[in-house]
């Protein structure tokens, strides 16, 4: 007679069954979100890169408090892929935004700023940057100077992220007396202040005037980033004239990626670009023509 063995699954496998439920069905998550949360922190250990970056956004919008410290130890798991950690940076920092009392996290991340390895200083400084963060940006701000251009950037990042115009304000002056690799990281990410400073368009043009040659085209690379108005197409019609081919090749670019735009006054510039001396502003102004 055959005696049946039941081997019990194994407890990783349970687990990951329970938050693929969750992740199938996002209005069971939103109907317990205490009990899923429990279950997503459970499988977060056993879960491989793909489960990962569907389940971090969850954690971040419903986990508060309880998600904080789980997400802070994934965000410095070295194992770990890049992306993951830059994920669970970026989610630890709205779960912070929503934590009753996220002081004693805040303290941790201010402190790992000065950790050796460049990749944990650039996790940490984009988990600060959650909206009215702004004990943190004193200590942000010590690390624009940072040797790692990835912190840099990311330092840039979290004071853009905080919707607060003095973070702004600091930037600016930045802007004016910081190194190139300052100034770059700034430029290419000051658009993330567009929804709380109406006029940040203005700075990036007023740039184009004022900081050095070298800077021009990370100027027009994150002036792409706002939405089309007729400030900045004023400015383009400018600068498809500019001596520099970089520059006229750049926003042309910038124009490409836009919705087509109906303006005579472009149209006629662009014409005018058919006789360019450079073959790929040749080229790129007879696609736009082409669309129009």
């Amino acid at each position: 007679m055959k005696t049946g063995v039941l081997l019990p699954m194994n407890r990783s496998e349970r687990l990951l069954e329970k938050a693929r439920g969750y992740l199938a069905d996002t209005e069971a998550f939103l109907a317990e979100p205490a009990v899923a949360v429990a279950v997503l922190l459970d499988a977060l250990p056993h879960a491989d890169t793909e489960h990962l970056m569907r389940m971090l956004p969850l954690l971040g919008f419903a986990g508060k408090d309880r998600v904080l410290w789980p997400l802070y130890n994934l965000m410095l798991e070295a194992s770990k892929e890049e992306l993951v950690r830059h994920s669970a940076a970026v989610q630890l920092g709205l779960a912070a935004s929503l934590s009753n009392d996220p002081s004693a996290l805040k303290a941790e991340l201010i402190e790992k700023l000065d950790h050796p390895n460049p990749s944990v200083r650039c996790s940490c400084a984009l988990a600060l940057g959650w909206e009215g963060n702004w004990q943190a940006v004193e200590s942000l701000m010590v690390h624009m100077t940072d040797p790692d251009r990835n912190v840099q950037d990311a330092v840039v990042a979290a004071l853009s992220s905080m919707g607060d115009v003095r973070a702004f304000d600091l930037l600016i002056a930045r802007l004016e007396t910081g190194t190139v690799e300052e100034q770059r990281s700034i430029l290419l990410n000051f658009w993330r202040f567009a929804e709380q400073i109406p006029h940040v368009e203005t700075v990036y043009l007023d740039c184009m005037e004022t900081l050095l040659p070298e800077l021009r085209v990370d100027v027009l690379s994150g002036l792409s980033m706002l939405p089309f108005s007729t400030t900045i197409l004023k400015g383009y019609q400018q600068f498809l004239r500019d001596e520099d081919p970089r520059i006229r090749r750049q926003v042309l670019q910038n124009i490409s990626v836009a919705e087509p735009i109906d303006d005579e006054q472009l149209k006629e510039t662009l014409f005018g670009l058919l006789a360019d001396e450079d073959a790929q502003i040749r080229q790129a102004a007879i696609r736009l023509l082409a669309r129009r």
